[in-house]
């Protein structure tokens, strides 16, 4: 009896823990939407193009897509990408490898940083006043570029997943990746700033 009503209460408890973290999962669903966060800069630049009058208040909002702490899941393009502590551990319309998730979240990290990092530049430019505009107006170019790449990576992600494809095929797809074209140089200065934060908390 004892020992009947032991497996019961670990069978509960291990119900509970799973609806929990579902329950928590739920509860840090985002979803993005790269065109979004394309307007919204674009919206901007034409405001500051009528107006020639910057507000801090008016600014775009610099974002994050999956470099976040904690669980949980981002829809993005129609698909659902499960992130814990920024990394991402599983994208739910197919199971992947750990080899192909890492080369997928590598990827994915490393465009997500950037664009940030230029929307915060872009930001920091404009607020500067003019002497910084026409550096910040080559954030914007660069911030849509990297926009543009997240978006051909993700697509290419989806036509996997909708492929069907087993984990040796969708392995051999993605070491047939090429290198985004990005300013790798400028990827080594976002680096060097966190290592630095990290180094001085």
């Amino acid at each position: 009896m004892r020992t009947t009503f032991a497996l019961l209460l670990i069978s509960l408890l291990g119900i509970s823990t799973h609806i929990q973290a579902q329950t928590s999962l739920t509860a840090n669903n985002s979803f993005i939407s790269i065109q979004k966060l394309a307007d919204t800069r674009i919206n901007f630049n034409k405001i500051l193009i009528k107006s020639r009058h910057i507000q801090a208040a008016n600014l775009p909002q610099s974002k994050y897509i999956f470099n976040h702490p904690g669980l949980h899941r981002v829809n993005i393009e129609g698909l659902n990408f499960v992130v814990k502590n920024n990394a991402i551990i599983a994208i739910e319309e197919f199971i992947l490898s750990k080899a192909a998730l890492n080369m997928i979240n590598d990827r994915l990290m490393v465009l997500d940083k950037m664009q940030y990092a230029y929307s915060e530049s872009s930001n920091q430019g404009y607020l500067e006043g003019e002497k910084n505009t026409s550096l910040a107006f080559n954030n914007d170019r660069q911030f849509f570029s990297v926009l543009k790449n997240l978006k051909d990576t993700l697509k290419e992600i989806s036509k996997m997943a909708n492929d069907h494809q087993n984990t040796a095929s969708v392995e051999l797809s993605l070491a047939k990746w090429k290198q985004p074209k990005i300013d790798w140089e400028f990827y080594c200065q976002i680096v060097e700033r966190e290592t630095k934060s990290q180094l001085s908390k």
